[in-house]
């Protein structure tokens, strides 16, 4: 019903509409059209009487000045074609008035003109002789010309009059059209109110409720039920909001809920890991901490926000847009505590997982604290051990070595066939020894940070041209030697110690020489990383790529693959990787099916 009422009120004012612009067009017509006929007829009649009246004042002003017979103009050129103009000024202004009905005045104004050229054709002829004809067609004439003005001035009043008439009718008809018009117009307002009216009553409050309804539902405020009543599709809509606004009030009872629940087990998980757990949102703001991180808070008093080692971590992480995972134990911190013993605080290896934004909830980070105090006192121990090791047993090892030469250059004595196998025998188990233990002392040196490393800003085409200058002699000899491909102009430079980064290099190449493929190339390249790392690698080929296992434990001391024959001490790749982490950067192993590339990852000049 309401919507028909809303179509009807419509359609009514449509219809008054097509009216008053149909009549409004029709009247406008007409007034034109009749203005028009009006200025058209009337106008060149005043003009073509003012005409008539302008030549007969030009014939007399022309001819009548004579006072004799003698001085009458000879010529007729004048005359003849003022009357030429004069007989087609009578045919147009009869033509006017014989469509008004009123024929008495232009046959009387005819009469006068023709008398008038009648008396102008006597006036023409008249001989010397003539005096007393003279003066009185002069008289005629005068009498003649004073009748015709009087006539066309008559006749142009008259014209006038009618002008006038006529425009007032013109005017009054548009008053009327203007009423009737302006009465539609506001007929039409009275309807538009109506419906409007209407309109408000039937639709906008039922929307305006509606809309304060599913406001309160945001608020979740479910109880809330619309008022409408009746079978129109605004009381559809209400009923199936009605039915909406119940399943939700279920629905989300039910999901607070589970919920509550599933907060109720993650607060437990987090107060029962042994670790100190931090979560923030992307501003640093502490959101959620355990009760381990509660622990550190109120013993360094820092209450609501984050250790300044542990916020440098997200720093890291937010700045690589990457998470800080993983065992290497270089990246541990150390907290402070003030009620630590002196030397005795605790060490934390830091876990930076990235949370993504999930609705309702926003996005920020979670760090977990892995306490590795133990494991960096054992680390740290252990290189004190090797070290010690490795300086209290070269010494020994260097007199055997030394007697064993000394024994072979038979100073001493002449050896035996069997005494000098036994004895080069120990002496190359010696010189393996030394190799072993001036490696273990290297890895030491680095590990405890005791190895000077001078970064200067370097050129990587000039890295890879020392490493193969000074380790091509590796392929010396074989059909394919090594390849440096072309550095791409997008390469800058890098800071690194260049003895120790060619280092590097050398050492994968030694790699590349032993597990190469018989004739396939062996390449140096750099390339650069949106990471703000410059990449040096070498690529070769091998019948034994590395798998996903060997790739991840290559790098650690005394590692070798299973069933492995190639001589070495197992500890040239662990300190490579010592070396790379000395200059900020990284080394790592890439290969899949018959290639295996190596890399160094040194930090761009900034």
């Amino acid at each position: 019903m309401k919507r028909w009422t809303f179509i009807s009120g419509l359609t009514v004012i449509l219809l008054l509409l097509l009216v008053s612009s149909g009549f409004c067009i029709w009247t406008a017509r007409t007034l034109s059209g009749e203005i028009d006929l009006l200025i058209t007829n009337n106008f060149e009649t005043l003009r073509t009487l003012r005409g008539l009246r302008a030549s007969v004042a030009r014939i007399d002003a022309q001819y009548r000045a004579s006072t004799s017979v003698a001085d009458i103009s000879p010529s007729r050129s004048l005359f003849d074609l003022e009357k030429a103009e004069m007989g087609k000024s009578l045919v147009k202004v009869r033509k006017t008035l014989t469509e008004s009905g009123d024929l008495a005045p232009i046959e009387r104004l005819e009469a006068l003109v023709n008398d008038y050229f009648a008396y102008y054709e006597k006036y023409f002829s008249l001989g010397r002789a003539d005096g007393d004809k003279f003066k009185a067609l002069t008289r005629s004439l005068a009498q003649s010309s004073a009748d015709i003005t009087d006539v066309a001035g008559t006749l142009a009043d008259s014209t006038e009059d009618v002008v006038l008439r006529r425009r007032a009718a013109a005017v009054a008809k548009g008053q009327r059209v203007v009423g009737i018009s302006l009465s539609i117009a506001l007929f039409s307002l009275g309807i538009y109110i109506w419906t409007s009216v209407r309109l408000t009553q039937a639709v906008f409050d039922p929307l305006r409720e509606l809309r304060d309804s599913i406001v309160k539902v945001g608020k979740r405020q479910f109880d809330v039920v619309l008022p409408l009543k009746g079978s129109d599709e605004l009381a559809q809509i209400a009923t199936t909001f009605n039915q909406m606004a119940s399943e939700l009030r279920a629905y989300v009872e039910e999901s607070d809920h589970r919920v509550v629940e599933a907060n109720r087990v993650s607060r437990a998980i987090l107060e029962a890991l042994p670790y100190p757990i931090y979560i923030v949102d992307e501003d640093f703001n502490v959101k959620l901490k355990n009760p381990r991180a509660a622990g550190i808070n109120a013993a360094l008093k820092i209450s609501g926000q984050l250790p300044g080692v542990v916020r440098k971590c997200i720093d890291d992480a937010a700045a690589l847009g990457c998470e800080l995972v993983g065992d290497d134990l270089r990246r541990a911190v150390e907290i402070s505590l003030p009620d630590a013993p002196p030397g005795q605080n605790p060490s934390f290896l830091p876990q930076v997982f990235r949370m993504a934004a999930a609705p309702g909830m926003a996005s920020g980070w979670a760090v977990l604290l892995m306490d590795v105090t133990k494991l960096r006192q054992f680390d740290q121990a252990k290189t004190k051990a090797i070290a010690m090791l490795g300086h209290e047993v070269k010494t020994p090892v260097t007199s055997i070595r030394l007697a064993l030469h000394l024994l072979l250059e038979e100073k001493i004595g002449t050896l035996s066939p069997d005494q000098r196998e036994l004895i080069t025998a120990g002496r190359d188990d010696c010189e393996r020894l030394l190799i072993v233990l001036q490696a273990l002392l290297e890895l030491a040196r680095f590990e405890s940070g005791r190895v000077e490393i001078k970064l200067r800003p370097v050129a990587p085409a000039e890295l890879l041209t020392q490493a193969e200058a000074m380790h091509g002699g590796y392929f010396r000899g074989s059909p394919t030697p090594i390849v440096i491909e072309p550095v791409p102009n997008n390469v800058t430079r890098v800071q690194a110690d260049e003895m120790h980064a060619v280092r590097i290099l050398g050492n994968f190449l030694s790699n590349a020489a032993k597990y190469r493929l018989p004739g396939t190339p062996v390449s140096l390249r750099a390339e650069t990383r949106a990471d703000g790392f410059v990449r040096l690698s070498v690529r070769n080929q091998t019948d034994r790529p590395l798998s996903e296992v060997e790739q991840a434990h290559v790098f650690e001391p005394f590692y070798r693959r299973a069933g492995e024959a190639a001589e070495g001490t197992g500890l040239g790749l662990s300190i490579c990787r010592e070396i790379a982490a000395a200059h900020g950067g990284r080394v790592g192993v890439w290969s899949e099916h018959d290639h295996v590339e190596f890399y160094l990852d040194l930090p761009k000049v900034a």
